[in-house]
């Protein structure tokens, strides 16, 4: 019940006062006691008629009886008016004027509060039933109260019926699950529930319109980054389905590997990544040591990707993030390599990293699983087919320069099996419609379909040396998913050969330079002024602030989109155009922010990270054409 009960201390050494800072700093209950035949009294007895169930709490005290300067608020839950209307309640929050004027203001200007005209004579409580009041006052709660308690399932589940799974697939009882549900269908596994959450949510579906290369007339011949991941699903599958590993596991991991991709392929995430660690300059107020230890962290899609499914997407009640297994955290984080300059952390929270092995300073990670491993290794020969499709069908490479590209002797096996596949297209007795686009997707299912063998061979072997395994373990950091030696050699040489004829033409060139552009521009308005931003970001810049571990950032926190507008352009100003000290910072980021965090350069620089990492999420989560049509709003 949206209901907010307002109590008017003018004495701040009082009882009141007292009372309340107890409760605060206990946690218990603290009370309000109103003396009986008082006006006071009877319009407490009033308002318990209409307070039904739990509400807020306001207490604003007074420096004096004037009621002139307000000295702080408390803020509190679990109200209760008791039967001899007493206020029953447990302080949550206390802001006081030296340090939380500004909040302190924007939570008085939201209820237009007027102490001579809203509290009648001898009477200091009131019931609010504002809904901006309360969600904005219980957000603040519940941003205290978010020692959430952390619960592990483990499903019996038997998901091996005529498929026999190999002793090193990953089995139900082995996965992991931060949150507790039991909402659950009795006929659905794990990993099932893994795979419909990612096919469910929304970075899934923004995918279709994110190129894998972006350009700026797409041909139908170049992939978004859904039909990428379809094809990463289909290969992965295949090779699973060879090695007896789990499916589920396996579709889960592959289909959302991509979903923390930009728009604008990977010229989106070097961009993003070149304005945090301040290659490009967008006014990011920080000086370039910051820059220098990643203050503002990194960028790169395969974090963003965990990072959508543990903390971006909102779907459930209890929790952010889609709850997925931590089995499929692991395998989309390291489906690439990783980069040791920007700091996991600021992606995955500390229940999913506890489980997932990271070797220090190293970007070859291994997945610990098997099927996360054949996702890696899919997602490598998915690239090759489409290197090859984008340069034949594009037109920057011909078949017959391709032919030429394979006269060398580690290609002699690939070479033997293109030809043949050229030389059936030829021969053929049907009437062809087109001759060439034929050739090519035979190509294309050619060059797959090796690597495809490859890969199982080189796999069933190395299996088959560790089958003294009872099962693979989170401590895995062994690479039994594989090319042979051969085949390695292979892959390298096509991926520097054919893919710089796509990357490196003029046409891909000049998209990356206008991808940049727009990236750049964008990023520079959202930060110079947040409110252009799209409002349900700019409440999650309110949300990350209330649950943020310094207890004065939470504090400090102004709501930019229901604020008076004179304090939105203070906080945006001291946010944007104010500086704080060198040393100060310097000391607060290299010594593991040991020093005093209630200094106010380091609220400002919590509340600026804040700022510019959630400009970063709503960039990268756009769609090509979404963020082609903001550039042409803004710039």
């Amino acid at each position: 019940m949206s209901k907010v009960l307002i109590i008017k201390d003018n004495n701040s050494v009082s009882k009141i006062h007292e009372y309340a800072q107890k409760s605060f700093d206990t946690g218990k209950k603290g009370f309000y006691n109103v003396l009986e035949n008082t006006p006071n009294y009877r319009a407490v007895g009033e308002i318990k008629e209409k307070f039904k169930g739990d509400g807020i709490v306001l207490m604003i005290s007074y420096e004096n009886a004037n009621e002139t300067e307000i000295k702080d608020i408390f803020i509190g839950s679990n109200v209760n008016i008791l039967d001899n209307n007493t206020i029953e309640y447990v302080m949550k929050i206390h802001l006081y004027k030296e340090l939380h004027c500004r909040t302190i203001h924007s939570i008085i200007d939201k209820i237009d509060l007027d102490i001579n005209r809203d509290f009648e004579r001898e009477c200091y409580v009131i019931m609010s039933e504002m809904e901006s009041l309360f969600k904005e006052l219980n957000e603040r709660v519940i941003a205290v109260d978010r020692s959430n308690s952390l619960m592990r399932v483990q499903s019996k589940i038997n998901c091996e019926n005529e498929y026999k799974l190999s002793n090193l697939a990953q089995r139900e009882n082995q996965s992991i699950r931060v949150y507790l549900s039991n909402n659950v269908g009795k006929f659905r596994t794990e990993f099932q529930r893994d795979r419909e959450r990612v096919v469910n949510c929304k970075a899934f579906r923004r995918m279709v319109d994110k190129a894998q290369i972006f350009s700026s007339e797409k041909g139908d011949y170049y992939r978004t980054r859904m039909t990428h991941s379809l094809e990463v699903n289909q290969i992965a599958k295949a090779i699973s389905y060879a090695l007896n590993l789990n499916l589920d596991l396996t579709e889960a991991i592959a289909l959302g590997h991509d979903i923390g991709h930009t728009p604008f392929g990977h010229q989106g995430e070097r961009t993003l990544d070149d304005i945090l660690n301040g290659k490009i300059d967008i006014g990011i107020k920080a000086y370039p040591e910051m820059f220098q230890n990643r203050c503002f962290g990194g960028f790169k899609h395969n974090y963003q990707s965990a990072k959508v499914l543990t903390q971006l997407e909102e779907k459930y009640v209890e929790f952010s993030g889609l709850n997925v297994s931590v089995q499929v955290v692991e395998g989309v984080l390291k489906h690439t390599k990783l980069n040791p300059d920007i700091h996991i952390e600021d992606f995955i929270p500390k229940e999913y990293l506890k489980d997932i092995h990271i070797i220090q300073d190293s970007k070859e990670q291994i997945c610990s699983s098997l099927e996360g491993q054949v996702v890696a290794i899919a997602d490598e020969i998915a690239q090759r087919g489409h290197d090859v499709d984008d340069a034949l069908t594009s037109g920057v490479m011909t078949i017959d320069e391709f032919k030429d590209r394979l006269q060398t002797k580690k290609c002699e096996t690939l070479k033997k099996k293109i030809y043949k596949e050229i030389d059936t297209v030829k021969k053929s007795n049907r009437l062809l419609i087109d001759e060439k686009e034929l050739t090519i997707a035979r190509i294309v299912s050619c060059i797959i379909n090796y690597f495809i063998q490859s890969t199982i061979e080189q796999s069933n072997i190395n299996i088959s040396r560790n089958s003294d395994k009872k099962d693979i373990s989170f401590s895995n950091c062994v690479k039994l998913i594989d090319f042979t030696p051969e085949v390695k050699m292979v892959n390298s040489y096509l991926e520097n050969v054919v893919q710089k004829k796509v990357i490196c033409n003029n046409e891909v060139a000049r998209a990356d330079y206008n991808a940049s552009v727009i990236v750049k521009t964008l990023f520079e308005k959202y930060y110079k002024n947040p409110r252009l931003l799209h409002s349900g970001t700019i409440h999650k810049i309110f949300v990350e602030m209330l649950k943020h571990k310094n207890l004065e950032v939470a504090n400090s926190a102004i709501n930019l989109s229901d604020t008076r507008t004179k304090l939105v352009n203070a906080e945006i100003d001291e946010l944007t155009k104010g500086n704080f000290e060198k040393d100060v910072i310097m000391s607060y980021i290299e010594n593991n922010d040991s020093v005093d965090n209630s200094k106010k350069d380091v609220v400002i620089y919590e509340k600026v990270r804040i700022l510019v990492r959630a400009i970063t999420d709503y960039i990268a989560g756009m769609t090509d054409a979404y963020a082609l049509a903001e550039y042409e709003r803004l710039k």
